[in-house]
């Protein structure tokens, strides 16, 4: 019987050509494996629960070690309580137990089994999924990576690490796929890692997920689990960013243009509490009560296990620029020193310094703020830029207020930092994508009207504004820019949600 599947190896580029045109028809090349970290309490139950999650599906994702190894039957369907698989062959298939990296098993492998587990518990920590080593028993369903064996063992050919069902757009419940551990070379933390990356894929195309190749930024996707990609390496874990798909080169993904990871798994399981460290970050320069001139630069190091995403840089209590996060090399994102300029713009006074280091998915730290002093202090707000006030020698702007739709004359009035409008009239609004539905927070009371190709900002509907082409910011000028990022992604979300 012919089957559909995916699968994953760990070949060079120039191999994985070779490796595919061996494949019977039918079969689809895919993805890879990674990642470190010991377990304090092994083999620790998790609750099992009958109810699906918000994709419809189990919580559970059980991986099995195959102790004195174990049977699968080869079967037209996937069912992960009776041992029952679409990809393997057909009849029993005989899987051998997990082995490590120097060919061991049982006891003396351990450490590693451990390992490999709490990088899995890691990777799938920010959402509501529970991953066990331990065979739930009384749960109604739920997901199964067989950790161990080669992939001859259920009748595939050689170098192919992992596995899985081919799916469409809509998660599968109760399914089994594969990360074939004896087949997976080397020792140490690079195994370990390389082992986590393919359980990390494997088990999440069953949720819809396809490969990522590049984010839309123009970043490689090799921090991603979902990648086939190798030009980084270190911790993978699913990123908070657009992605194009593709293997080898970028292609449209199967459910839409482009896929965010972490978003697909949040509408499937819900949110979790991510177990990964916050960020650590501390400010180099300048020392505290220090003078800062026009074109000063704050310095800071920052380090995150999930990587740096970006670091902004907040003067008495508003944001005023922010970097983007260092780049991913052979063992992921190194600790690294980040150089936000002082804007131009900043008026004189007493300034209370405050560098934010934040991950891909809002984990933040905020380093100890640094008081320093740019020209004179204010004596009154004439001297501070618009909309702010002066106390105590410092320029600021009080807490943010309006709604959107509600008019304003500068954008950090505004809850969403953007103030926009015509030369007649500025409001507070959000940014949105031109074309979709539901783009702005009410539809019935706000539609979209596009800037740019692919940008816009909500706008009252039966304005006397014809378009919004030639809208002007009111305000700071950095702004709109500043803010109009966390609009486009809040609005994605909730999208994305429905």
């Amino acid at each position: 019987m012919s089957r559909t599947f995916t699968r994953s190896a760990l070949f060079t580029l120039a191999f994985l050509p070779a490796i595919a045109a061996a494949e019977p028809a039918g079969r689809i090349p895919l993805g890879q494996g990674e990642r470190l970290f010991l377990d304090d309490a092994p083999g620790t139950a998790v609750p099992e629960s009958t109810t699906a999650h918000a994709g419809g599906v189990s919580p559970i994702i059980y991986l099995e070690r195959c102790k004195g190894g174990c049977v699968v039957q080869g079967a037209g369907i996937d069912d992960a309580k009776s041992y029952t698989s679409s990809i393997a062959a057909d009849g029993a298939n005989a899987i051998g137990e997990y082995q490590n990296g120097a060919g061991q098993t049982g006891a003396a492998a351990d450490a590693e089994w451990n390992a490999v587990v709490q990088c899995v518990k890691e990777v799938y920590s920010p959402y509501a999924a529970q991953v066990t080593d331990v065979k739930p028993v009384n749960a109604t369903g739920y997901h199964m990576d067989i950790v161990a064996g080669v992939p001859q063992d259920i009748g595939l050919g050689n170098g192919i690490l992992g596995v899985s069902p081919a799916g469409n757009c809509t998660p599968k419940d109760n399914g089994i796929t594969y990360s074939f551990a004896n087949a997976h070379g080397g020792t140490g933390q690079s195994r370990i890692w390389n082992l986590c990356w393919t359980i990390a894929q494997e088990s999440a195309h069953t949720y819809g997920l396809d490969h990522a190749y590049v984010f839309q930024d123009g970043t490689s996707a090799c921090n991603d689990p979902m990648t086939y990609r190798t030009d980084c390496g270190g911790e993978k874990f699913f990123r908070n960013a657009q992605a194009t798909c593709g293997e080898n080169t970028p292609r449209p993904c199967r459910c839409g243009a482009t896929q965010n990871a972490h978003l697909l798994l949040l509408n499937t399981f819900g949110a979790g509490t991510s177990i990964i460290p916050l960020p650590t970050v501390t400010v180099m320069s300048p020392a505290a009560n220090a003078k800062i001139t026009n074109g000063s630069a704050v310095v800071a190091t920052a380090f995150s296990k999930r990587g740096i995403g970006t670091m902004e840089l907040w003067l008495n209590n508003y944001k005023w620029a922010e970097v983007k996060g260092a780049k991913f090399g052979a063992q992921g994102q190194p600790e690294s020193p980040y150089s936000l300029a002082l804007p131009a713009d900043v008026p004189d006074g007493v300034i209370d310094i405050v560098v934010k280091a934040k991950d891909d998915i809002g984990g933040t730290t905020a380093a100890p703020t640094v008081t320093v002093t740019k020209g004179a202090p204010c004596a009154d707000a004439s001297t501070c830029a618009k909309g702010q006030l002066c106390e105590a020698g410092k320029c600021f702007w009080d807490a943010p207020v309006g709604e959107i739709g509600e008019k304003c004359t500068f954008s950090q009035y505004c809850l969403s930092g953007i103030c926009q409008g015509t030369a007649d009239e500025t409001i507070c609004t959000t940014s949105c994508v031109p074309g979709v539905a539901d783009a702005c927070e009410n539809p019935d009371m706000f539609e979209c009207l596009e800037q740019s190709p692919g940008h816009g900002v909500c706008w009252p509907k039966d304005s006397d504004s014809a378009n919004c082409l030639g809208c002007a910011s009111a305000g700071d000028g950095a702004a709109p820019f500043v803010f109009g990022f966390v609009g486009v992604a809040l609005i994605l979300r909730r999208r994305r949600r429905s």
